[in-house]
């Protein structure tokens, strides 16, 4: 009985050691992993710093969705021209953030009530046409990122913005927005868009011009300031304008009516 007993408990005790073996080896292995995967977190968000860093007194000569773009057309003319904040219509920052971002200057980069609506209607449409982006993530993906559609890029995206929204500042974002947004197939920034439709400096906009404008920006390779006949263009100018007298959007980019 006795050495029945003593067997078994070296049997235990040689399955203890061999479990207590498995663990450790799974403890190791799971520290390598994580101190793997830390390390590539870090070195990523750090490239990620870097380049929102760089944005703060500087201006790309192109961004990363004019490089795609000019990749995928090689014969494509881009225009392109950057100007300063105070060189802009403050009609059209006002009529861009009412139409874009409503609540560009009240957010933290991204906003959670313009994403479950966009959710809401997705799941209406039965697929993704919306993604309730914000001015700041926009900026985020034209500059740094492709238009692939995933979760890591989506996730990108957001720590972009975050980080913009803290080392730029709510006036640097919408200045670089304006200068690298899309109006046209070729037409990049808002000094180009109003000299190719309007024929004047944008510092020059009226009201009418800059609500035209900012309508287009949801479908740029599709629409036209002065489209007519087109419904959703006619719906865009609507919404655009009842942001802009409703009085949405901050009080540093209005302006006197005429």
């Amino acid at each position: 009985m006795m050495e029945t007993l003593s067997g078994k408990k070296e049997i235990m005790k040689s399955v203890l050691k061999k479990i207590l073996l498995v663990a450790n080896i799974y403890a190791i292995l799971f520290a390598f992993v994580m101190t793997f995967l830390l390390g590539k977190i870090f070195f990523v968000c750090y490239g990620i710093y870097d380049d929102v860093v760089q944005l703060r007194n500087s201006q790309p000569e192109q961004s990363s969705f004019m490089i795609h773009l000019r990749d995928s057309i090689p014969d494509i003319k881009l225009r392109h021209t950057y100007v300063p904040m105070d060189s802009i219509s403050p009609y059209l920052k006002k009529a861009v953030i009412a139409g874009e971002d409503p609540g560009f200057f009240f957010h933290p980069g991204f906003d959670l009530r313009a994403i479950a609506n966009a959710y809401e209607v997705n799941s209406k449409m039965g697929r993704i046409k919306y993604g309730g982006s914000t001015i700041t993530q926009q900026l985020a993906k034209n500059m740094f990122l492709n238009g692939e559609r995933s979760m890591a890029r989506k996730a990108k995206e957001l720590v972009y913005a975050v980080l913009m929204e803290n080392e730029l500042g709510k006036d640097r974002i919408l200045e670089l927005y304006l200068n690298y947004a899309q109006w046209g197939e070729n037409i990049f920034g808002c000094k180009e868009a109003c000299l190719a439709f309007y024929g004047k400096d944008c510092s020059n906009l009226t009201l009418d011009q800059a609500i035209n404008l900012a309508a287009v920006l949801s479908a740029p390779t599709k629409l036209q300031p002065e489209m007519s006949g087109n419904d959703f263009m006619e719906l865009r100018k609507s919404i655009v304008e009842q942001g802009v007298y409703a009085g949405r959007a901050h009080q540093k980019t209005t302006q006197p009516s005429p």
